[in-house]
């Protein structure tokens, strides 16, 4: 789902007149608002 969804936001912006910065960060910040959360910040699982 998260990719599917990333790909909906991108067309979406890609009509809006702001910076390039900025509709990376609209994209990030909607995705956030879901419950994604980035590979880098999910736990991890401890090795017994």
């Amino acid at each position: 789902m998260p990719k599917k969804l990333e790909r909906k936001l991108k067309r979406q912006v890609a009509k809006k007149p702001w910076s390039k910065e900025r509709k990376r960060a609209y994209i990030y910040g909607v995705m956030r608002k879901t419950g994604w959360t980035p590979s880098h910040q999910k736990r991890k699982k401890k090795k017994k």
